[in-house]
């Protein structure tokens, strides 16, 4: 398989096919036992009871206040369910879940790395045709706005096989640039115990609106029926030519005037499109105002930035 080093090139292979990249900020957990599915219907904003073996969804664990506490997929198999989650977070979602497992039967499995991510439109045909094992608990494939992610513990074996089909290899810094550039938040970035669901825009793809009976369910009704929020998920385009580097995630952004305007989370010299970044910015900044981070001053747009 060959491997573009070059963030340029990798990105051009990425617009036009398929380029595989290595995910080790990725974890699964095995869960397993009759009640799994009744287990995570009452915990999380999924609504999980009526899944079914080969099905696939988003969820979120919430604190009482409705804020994000964990993000994790799960895909239902003939053995339990795999969750899969970010890495650093893993073996605290799984704490979480094995805590209160005393009425269901449910194990709670270590967590365990192990992904690949194909990015491209060419991503769902080049799994067609790779000859990779059928999903089971050692290997689930989800897609995403931008390709496909591999999970389990064949993931490893996985990308051999797509290495002997060709496919190149991008740089580990390559998922971190897609993922900006598309606007897809991030577990200890975007999704943080400080965010709510409808702020990160996951109302439609994490939360079941029509459930109810799950921690902090309340706060996710009360914030979708008054319509709005107080900030959004933004990007930030920074104006070239600014100081050297770039601003630290957390940064707090003000207006001209001073005002609060939000926060930066992540931030990537981008390639192509240069400096840009993700921010909660607060309803009141509309797209095309300039806020300030420090001493680098940006342009407020619209997600995704193409």
């Amino acid at each position: 398989m060959p491997t573009l080093t070059s963030q340029l090139d990798a990105l051009a292979a990425v617009r036009e096919g398929v380029v595989a990249v290595d995910r080790p900020d990725l974890a699964t957990i095995a869960l397993r036992g009759a009640d799994v599915l009744r287990y995570l219907h009452a915990i999380c904003t999924q609504d999980t009871a009526g899944l079914r073996q080969g099905d696939a969804a988003e969820a979120l664990l919430l604190s009482p206040k409705g804020r994000i506490e964990f993000a994790f997929r799960l895909a239902v198999l003939d053995e339990g369910v795999l969750l899969d989650t970010d890495g650093e977070a893993a073996p605290a979602l799984a704490e979480r879940l094995a805590r209160f497992v005393f009425r269901y039967d449910v194990t709670v499995a270590e967590p365990a790395k192990g992904a690949v991510s194909l990015l491209g439109p060419a991503a769902d045909g080049t799994l067609a045709g790779a000859g990779l094992p059928a999903p089971g608990p050692g290997l689930v494939a989800h897609r995403t706005a931008v390709g496909v992610d591999l999970v389990g513990r064949d993931a490893p074996g996985a990308a051999t096989v797509l290495e002997r089909a060709g496919v190149a290899a991008g740089p580990a810094e390559l998922w971190e640039l897609v993922r900006v550039e598309r606007g897809v938040p991030r577990a200890g970035r975007e999704l943080t115990d400080d965010v709510l669901a409808e702020e990160a825009g996951l109302l439609g793809s994490h939360v079941h609106l029509d459930k109810g009976c799950y921690p902090g369910q309340e706060t996710v009704a009360r914030v979708h029926n008054l319509g709005h929020v107080q900030r959004r998920l933004a990007g930030l385009r920074f104006e070239p030519g600014g100081p050297d580097g770039l601003p630290a995630p957390r940064t707090d952004l003000v207006t001209g005037d001073g005002g609060r305007a939000g926060q930066l989370r992540s931030v990537v010299d981008h390639p192509e499109l240069g400096p840009i970044g993700l921010a909660y910015v607060r309803r009141v900044v509309d797209p095309g105002r300039l806020v300030r981070a420090g001493d680098h001053t940006a342009t407020v747009v619209e997600l995704p930035f193409r």
